[in-house]
């Protein structure tokens, strides 16, 4: 009993006292093992296949491209040809225009050669019946010239020295739109008796009778 109450004693005399200092920590334990590793999940579906390579569909695409190609090349080698045709015909034409200038030039030589000689010898100079349907014959000195019965349809007679010159049954015009030009020409003492003058183109044209055409209403045909 005695020892009893001393232990209670000394207990109270505990509680009752003022509290101690916080003590100091103590070292940290040792780590604990490591658990159980949890379970694998499931494993997932399979994946689909690749598609196989479809080598004969690439064989046949590769051969028509060598085809496309080979075609491409002999279209460029026909251009090719035809660039060398197309110079070769353009050396033609130009060919063929310089002959056609020295054809133009000889011409020219030619009319102008007739000229002399119808200017050297008017007197000699006869085209009775002649067809000289759209002839040149500007400036032409055909004083005296025999050209009755010629045909002179859509002639070009202006400023042409006719004086004397016999047209008689001549053919000056056509029955269509076209006639012979008599501008200027000088027709004083020439014969026209019968020539058929319908719509010959008068202007300052010197009449048979020596009158002008442009005081005679633009016309010889009254004035012969």
């Amino acid at each position: 009993m005695i020892i009893v109450l001393l232990m209670l004693t000394s207990a109270l005399s505990g509680c009752s006292g003022a509290d101690g200092a916080e003590g100091v920590q103590g070292p940290q334990g040792e780590t604990g093992e490591r658990g159980p590793q949890g379970i694998q999940g499931e494993t997932g579906p399979a994946g689909v296949d690749g598609m196989d390579v479809n080598e004969p569909r690439i064989a046949q695409l590769e051969a028509e491209l060598a085809s496309k190609d080979a075609t491409i090349a002999i279209l460029l080698g026909n251009i090719s040809d035809m660039e060398e045709e197309l110079e070769a015909v353009d050396d033609v034409i130009e060919m063929y225009y310089m002959m056609f200038v020295q054809i133009q030039n000889d011409i020219n030589d030619l009319e102008s050669n007739l000229m002399d000689e119808i200017n050297w010898a008017n007197d000699s100079v006869n085209w009775a019946y002649m067809d000289l349907t759209d002839a040149y014959l500007v400036n032409a000195d055909l004083r005296n010239a025999n050209l009755s019965n010629a045909n002179l349809w859509e002639a070009v007679l202006v400023n042409a020295d006719l004086r004397n010159a016999n047209l008689s049954n001549a053919y000056l015009v056509d029955a269509g739109l076209f006639s012979a030009n008599l501008t200027s020409a000088d027709l004083r003492n020439a014969n026209l008796r019968d020539a058929d003058l319908r719509d010959v183109y008068w202007y300052n044209t010197i009449c048979p009778d020596g009158t002008n055409s442009n005081d005679n209403g633009n016309t010889c045909v009254n004035n012969l």
